[in-house]
């Protein structure tokens, strides 16, 4: 009987039982869950590889043209005119309505009055380099905070490019992207904007067409008044 008990034992043992009693008791018919395995972290989307612009400033200018990621249709975009060898860059928010049609940036009411500011400055389209921070006019004749925000990465390559020693911003648009003030705010003093290790002396001021939409003569001169401090100061830099 020994015999067979010290059998028994063996057997078990080598079974892999080698604890008669638990310390606690044992539900032998629970059902056995496997252990939840830890759920694999998902897979992080790869970063969109930064865009690579053309370095030279006459291919940039045609890919800003034709490039159908741009916002606006490649038809209504139009391209700078002037001499971007001057030094003297002027930036606009965005073309006029009848630009289009006349195929050349401010062309109508409004480019008659930049000339004038022009002329008052002993400047004129050919002593200058005249670009639109929006190529294309939106037909809200607004910029969002999105198209800003994706505008804004060209309109650097582009100052980058051309390198001016004075640069003149005119509206809402251009303002808000370099200078994270709206031009009401940003009019009336200098500012530095840094592009590619250069800083660029600013002048911030509105649209010729802020000007021809005066209500009233005395609007209209009051606003004709803080445009020509601006120009002053712009001369200055």
């Amino acid at each position: 009987m020994d015999r067979l008990a010290l059998s028994a034992l063996d057997w078990w043992e080598e079974a892999g039982v080698d604890t008669f009693v638990d310390e606690s008791p044992r539900d032998w018919l629970a059902r056995i869950v496997a252990p939840e395995m830890p759920a694999e972290a998902p897979a992080q989307p790869a970063a969109p590889a930064p865009i690579s612009y053309p370095a030279d400033l006459g291919a940039f200018r045609a890919w800003m043209l034709a490039d159908a990621t741009l916002p606006g249709r490649p038809a209504a975009r139009l391209d700078a005119v002037g001499d971007a060898t001057t030094g003297t860059m002027i930036l606009v928010d965005m073309p006029e309505t009848e630009d289009r049609t006349a195929h050349a940036l401010l062309s109508g009411e409004a480019g008659a009055l930049l000339d004038r500011m022009l002329g008052a400055m002993g400047l004129s389209r050919e002593t200058i380099y005249l670009a639109a921070f929006s190529p294309a006019r939106p037909a809200s004749g607004s910029l969002d905070p999105a198209t800003l925000a994706q505008l804004l990465p060209i309109a650097s390559h582009h100052l980058a490019l051309v390198a001016p020693k004075r640069l003149l911003l005119m509206g809402d648009a251009p303002a808000r992207a370099f200078l994270s003030l709206g031009s009401n705010e940003a009019r009336g003093q200098a500012h530095q904007v840094e592009i590619a290790g250069a800083s660029i002396p600013v002048i911030a001021t509105f649209t010729p067409r802020f000007i021809l939409q005066a209500s009233t003569p005395e609007d209209l001169k009051a606003r004709r008044a803080k445009v020509w401090a601006d120009l002053q100061l712009f001369m200055a830099l």
